[in-house]
């Protein structure tokens, strides 16, 4: 624990050094995107160690084909709700990526799509980076549209496809399917039932934050609810069911559980 609390007080001092000289942009990555166990759902646990999980938190669940990357059995999870022109969204997509790097066992982020009508491009930006998604690229197009966020009319996120090897006509036809335009629609039904209003909005384990968090304050968060997560994993739970878990008793606090079934 010391040696990620020392990692992240490094990337802290690189972020605040990042806000001041005002940089909005991601790294352009090509790695294809990972391949992860989906997130556990609440559905698929029962109500054991729900009395450790207190409050406020929203039902932020994520679905099995939601972008996702990070740990492979999280212990925190953080639901993102962004738009790619949004310049704030552009600086927290930087301080999730160095949160990744600082907890590489325990935090998995999962993304959203949320963008606004201020933002023209923002809705074409969404639909680019599901149309990469299919051909295994969409954090690759999501860092390329944070680094060019003011460049994201149609030529643009076509060339990013280009850039990214993409097969350019399959990238095209999802880019115009009216399945991917309403998988972005989805996700800001979704946002707003939670209350997301603005961009960025997050739910670390369902607790709701908007704007950009200092780098001591997220990490603060992020700290306890990972200490959460190890106290259900010593109470019986497996790590790959906590965050089920801590949707489940968000659920049953809103009166909405669900049915039991088997511990895990």
């Amino acid at each position: 624990m010391r040696h990620a609390l020392n990692r992240w007080h490094g990337v802290a001092r690189r972020l605040a050094i990042g806000v001041v000289l005002g940089l909005t942009g991601c790294t352009p990555d090509t790695k294809p995107d990972p391949e992860l166990p989906a997130v556990s759902t609440p559905d698929k646990v029962d109500d054991a160690h729900a009395a450790l999980v207190e409050g406020p938190r929203e039902l932020a669940i994520v679905e099995a084909d939601d972008p996702t990357k990070g740990a492979t059995e999280p212990l925190v999870v953080i639901v993102e709700y962004s738009d790619f022109q949004c310049p704030h969204c552009g600086r927290f997509a930087e301080a999730l990526d160095e949160l990744l790097a600082a907890y590489p066992d325990d935090v998995r982020i999962a993304f959203k799509q949320f963008p606004l009508p201020m933002h023209p491009d923002a809705e074409l930006g969404a639909r680019a980076t599901l149309a990469a998604r299919a051909q295994g690229k969409f954090w690759a197009m999501h860092d390329r549209l944070f680094a060019n966020r003011t460049k994201m009319a149609r030529a643009d996120v076509v060339g990013y496809a280009k850039d990214l090897s993409l097969d350019v006509a399959a990238f095209e036809q999802a880019l115009d399917d009216g399945s991917t335009g309403a998988r972005v629609a989805s996700d800001k039904r979704a946002g707003s039932v939670i209350g997301v209003r603005g961009t960025p909005s997050f739910f670390v384990n369902g607790r709701p934050y908007s704007g950009v968090l200092p780098p001591d304050a997220l990490q603060a968060v992020v700290e306890q609810e990972r200490a959460l997560g190890q106290r259900l994993v010593e109470a019986g739970s497996t790590r790959a069911a906590v965050y089920g878990r801590i949707m489940r008793a968000t659920a049953k606090a809103a009166g909405a559980a669900g049915p039991t079934v088997p511990p895990q």
